[in-house]
């Protein structure tokens, strides 16, 4: 895999605690940062694609909703079980 140069500011007790990190962890800074864009690429990247997989449902009629009403009641309640879909 080709690697490219990302150069950034990050806050000053930031950077003191991921270079602590790195230290503890016997790995780079570097790798460190690497490590969490990558983390954050694949879970936008997964979100974005199951956002879409539901509006596809939703446009196609496949989907079953919970009005929020309800669901904000259930959240304010003491019940266990989850509103059923209509």
């Amino acid at each position: 895999m080709s690697k490219v140069v990302l150069t950034t500011e990050i806050d000053a007790g930031l950077n003191q605690a991921l270079e602590e990190i790195a230290r503890f962890d016997k790995r780079s800074a570097s790798d460190l940062a690497d490590q969490a864009i990558r983390n954050l690429v694949e879970e936008r990247v997964a979100t974005r694609e199951l956002v879409g997989h539901g509006l596809r449902l939703v446009d196609a009629g496949d989907v079953k909703a919970v009005d929020s009403a309800e669901v904000h009641r259930w959240l304010t309640s003491d019940e266990d079980d989850f509103p059923a879909a209509r």
